[in-house]
């Protein structure tokens, strides 16, 4: 047993009671406690199922830590009858968080303040329990830690949509004791704090859209910390390929995501170094016999401990050429995976078409490669509010009939897309031509105030 998850989840039914509840159980137990207890045996139970079969030890898992006595066929038949492993329960969000999330904007809309988050406990809680039951799993398998993404992401969600208090709030349980891959705050050596992993994964969670990307991300990230503390302890490994394949038209976010994998997985120990390195093929491969391998060697070692970025990787199968060396550089790169697959991480991308047939020019690539992430591209509001946030990070405002254009040109532009539509550039392309504008507008003028320094209006942005 963990027993600091054990103390955790004591912790949490201590929140969740108020003690004023006029309903009790025939045991004696509040509605609070009993409605609690029933989520987490739901949940347990959604995990269960995951893989299709129902072990013994996941009966036992709910005795140890809920005090639940089933056998395995009692755990099944629970899921059946109380429709666990579907999709309408991983987005039913649990009265009890509801009801923390409630009364944290209560306590701090009376108060002004709030020294604990009552939902923020409930998500961390929840999250150690799913992790400390995967990794007790002997056979942890890729779709556990999808299923326990899903629903780990709606709770979060949930809270971040509806919780109003202030962001720096702790949760009133400290999880950092109950398993290991968090990491102590470090200070480089200019005396500053660094980025920690949920640093990264704020930033992360936090990027316009992509919500289907954030959910495949973050999967990956549970999947990679199952994978060390089952090794930690002992366990049989989670056999699982660290590279992947990125798809998706230009501006949705590929080389943004990528880099900030490369972080995560550093803060995570997975990655020595964490650095990320950016290449095309012109930086892979030469125009003589014998010079793509060694340029090929060189782009390697500079990412090795990290991530290498491989932009349009179906340019290295593409070419009209008889003297092309893509090959030589395709082989080259499938055996430095293989050497260095501990501390090395080769993440291609490009066109979903192109990609797919890149892959499937070559066995080796198709058995390196087995992860697939699909970047759709930005809807109108998505591309609206990232103009918005564009805005706010330059320090600019829009006026209404600024932004109102704005939102009729991308919206114009959205309709009208071509496979050379290219998203989040095309938003950026459209604010720094209204920077210029406004530039231009400004000059002439004889000491503009700030306000008209930081406001873009309709004659800047047409």
């Amino acid at each position: 047993m963990n027993r600091a998850l054990k103390d955790a989840i004591s912790s949490l039914f201590d929140f969740c009671d108020t003690g004023k509840s006029n309903w009790k159980n025939a045991k004696g137990i509040s509605i609070e406690r009993d409605q609690l207890k029933t989520e987490f045996i739901n949940f347990v139970s959604y995990l269960s199922a995951s893989d299709g079969t129902i072990a013994t030890f996941e009966a036992e898992f709910l005795n140890t830590y809920f005090d639940v006595f089933m056998t395995a066929e009692e755990l099944r038949k629970y899921i059946d009858k109380n429709n666990t492993y579907t999709s309408e329960f991983e987005q039913t969000v649990p009265k009890t968080l509801i009801s923390l999330v409630e009364r944290d904007n209560n306590v701090y809309a009376n108060s002004g303040k709030l020294s604990i988050s009552y939902s923020a406990t409930y998500c961390a809680v929840f999250e150690c329990v799913a992790k400390e039951f995967l990794v007790c799993d002997g056979e942890a398998s890729e779709t556990e830690v999808s299923d326990m993404t899903i629903y780990i992401t709606m709770l979060n969600d949930y809270r971040r949509n509806n919780y109003v208090g202030p962001k720096n709030v702790t949760s009133g349980i400290d999880v950092t004791v109950i398993h290991a891959g968090e990491n102590i705050p470090k200070i480089n050596e200019k005396g500053e704090v660094e980025e920690t992993l949920g640093d990264f994964l704020e930033e992360l969670n936090n990027l316009v859209g992509l919500e289907t990307v954030k959910r495949d991300v973050n999967s990956l990230i549970h999947l990679q910390e199952i994978k060390r503390l089952r090794k930690a302890r002992g366990l049989k490994e989670i056999p699982v390929s660290n590279h992947l394949v990125f798809y998706g038209n230009p501006g949705t976010g590929k080389t943004t995501v990528a880099r900030l994998l490369a972080k995560i997985y550093h803060a995570m120990g997975i990655l020595s170094q964490g650095q990320f390195v950016e290449v095309d093929r012109s930086g892979l491969v030469a125009g003589y016999v014998g010079q793509t391998a060694l340029k090929v060697q060189e782009v390697v070692k500079s990412a090795l401990g990290g991530v290498l970025f491989i932009d349009e990787a179906y340019a290295l199968t593409h070419s009209s050429s008889s003297n092309d060396y893509g090959q030589e550089a395709i082989d080259t790169l499938l055996k430095a995976m293989e050497d260095n697959r501990e501390d090395f991480i080769v993440i291609v991308a490009g066109y979903p078409e192109l990609m797919v047939k890149f892959i499937d020019s070559n066995p080796g690539l198709r058995s390196r490669f087995n992860k697939y992430i699909n970047f759709e591209d930005y809807s109108v509001a998505e591309l609206t509010r990232i103009y918005k946030v564009m805005c706010q990070n330059a320090g600019y405002t829009s006026t209404d009939e600024a932004f109102a254009y704005a939102t009729e040109v991308f919206e114009t532009k959205y309709k009208n897309r071509g496979k050379n539509f290219a998203n989040a550039r095309e938003v950026r392309n459209f604010f720094e031509a209204a920077i210029i504008k406004q530039s231009d507008r400004l000059f002439g003028m004889e000491n503009p105030t700030n306000e008209e320094l930081c406001t873009l209006i309709l004659e800047d942005v047409k």
